[in-house]
């Protein structure tokens, strides 16, 4: 596997493989892609959930997208690169089937370009609490952007440092969490103890716009099944979406789930997974 070590030196999901993580070994092939600062291991719970329910069944490919977790780094931001990426995952992990292919937020965006732009790869499409349309992440994200730069790399001590100055720009545990993960120590550096952030942040800070985006798509569409989730306290889906999906998927079936937020799969991770596995099941 290829981190962004390489892609700094000039290679890109072009010529470098994206980063892939695999729970279980069934017959069906679910391949998860996260939302932006994410990783493939934010799904770890729910993909060993949904496979510990039927191991002969269920196998899981977590996947770290461009300039995120150790995928290689791009020079933009864009949804048809991303699309074209994940597809030779999937061409990859299972080349004598299609998949099921979930994405959260902007991953969400990444599927559904996936399955518009290669069709025969997918068996069926999940979507998790985001609509192709252009989102307002520049106003969402802002301020996390800036809470991440304001870390002093250079003088940095310990991750309880930067836990204590983030909490001033990110006063919500959870979201700090999130985005600290990124965070890496890496002690074969020079200087020694140097701290970077794993994932492009100038490059996702600089083009977020291309992240809220949604390329077009005129006259487009995919004939398959699609789950859409979103999550009941979310306003990152709403009922002005439905015509928008419906043009791009035409079988598309909406769950809303209660007492969940944009991150569905983490605030309510057992109903997430009766779902999920309810919809597999029936296609």
């Amino acid at each position: 596997m290829t981190g962004p070590s390489a892609a700094r030196s000039g290679s890109g999901p072009e010529t470098s493989q994206l980063h892939t993580t695999v729970i279980g070994s069934g017959a069906q092939t679910v391949v998860w892609c996260h939302g932006v600062f994410g990783q493939g291991k934010n799904f770890t719970r729910v993909a060993k959930d949904l496979v510990a329910d039927d191991p002969q069944r269920w196998r899981c490919v977590l996947v770290d997208l461009p300039n995120h977790g150790r995928s290689p780094w791009t020079e933009q931001v864009s949804y048809p690169q991303m699309a074209a990426s994940v597809a030779r995952v999937i061409e990859r992990v299972s080349p004598a089937s299609p998949v099921h292919l979930l994405g959260h937020s902007m991953g969400g965006k990444v599927v559904m370009r996936t399955a518009l732009d290669f069709p025969d790869l997918v068996a069926s499409l999940i979507v998790v609490d985001m609509a192709p349309v252009v989102s307002p992440l520049n106003l969402r994200f802002d301020r996390l952007v800036r809470a991440m730069r304001s870390l002093n790399l250079a003088e940095l001590s310990s991750r309880g440092q930067a836990q204590a100055q983030m909490s001033i720009g990110v006063p919500d545990p959870v979201v700090r969490q999130f985005l600290l993960q990124n965070l890496r120590h890496d002690i074969s550096a020079e200087p020694r103890h140097q701290w970077h952030w794993q994932m492009n942040l100038d490059l996702l800070a600089a083009q977020m716009d291309r992240v809220a985006g949604w390329p077009e798509t005129t006259g487009r569409s995919w004939p398959g099944p699609v789950l859409w989730i979103s999550g009941e306290d979310s306003d990152y889906v709403h009922d002005g979406h439905q015509a928008a999906m419906a043009a791009l998927f035409p079988r598309v079936q909406r769950v809303r789930i209660k007492n969940s937020g944009h991150w569905v799969h983490a605030d309510q991770p057992e109903v997430f997974v009766h779902v999920l596995e309810h919809f597999l099941r029936s296609v």
